[in-house]
């Protein structure tokens, strides 16, 4: 199974995603704060650390060490602060709103609170919807190749 479906399994299809999120795994060129917001929306969905990475590298189309970097040490300081409340905040796609990553032993689903927050959802609003189609059609296809059997 390739890793955007082990991804959509626990999330949803790719098109119930928010459109922000989107963009930011398929689109722009990786920084510290869009690495942040993905493995917050991964995390706080429950998508263990290496199917986020490597969903998050396949949709970039790269294998990229600081991406895998970046997002371990995300996963790794909410991991080990069970304590601490307000760690980041998240779209919860069981809740349909933002959410604060909180400790474990918090255990709490505390919403975030914003106003006039715009959300919008899927891949036509990113203004790239035909380039995210190719790339995920890409990664099923070369996840298709990978498990036929050759000749």
């Amino acid at each position: 199974m390739d890793t955007l479906k082990a991804a959509e399994l626990i999330l949803g299809e790719v098109e119930t995603w928010l459109t922000q999120i989107i963009y930011n795994m398929f689109v722009v060129e990786t920084n510290i704060i869009i690495v942040k917001k993905v493995a917050a929306f991964m995390y706080g969905n429950g998508v263990p650390a290496a199917c986020a990475v490597d969903c998050f590298n396949a949709c970039m189309g790269l294998d990229r060490y600081y991406v895998s970097c970046s997002m371990n040490y995300w996963y790794s300081i909410w991991n080990n602060n069970p304590y601490e409340a307000h760690k980041a905040e998240y779209y919860s796609m069981s809740f349909k709103r933002w959410l604060w990553i909180n400790g474990e032993a918090l255990d709490q689903h505390e919403t975030v609170w914003q106003e006039n927050r715009v959300m919008q959802f899927g891949t036509e609003s990113t203004g790239c919807h035909r380039i995210i189609k190719t790339i995920i059609e890409h990664i099923r296809s070369c996840m298709q190749a990978s498990l036929s059997p050759t000749a």
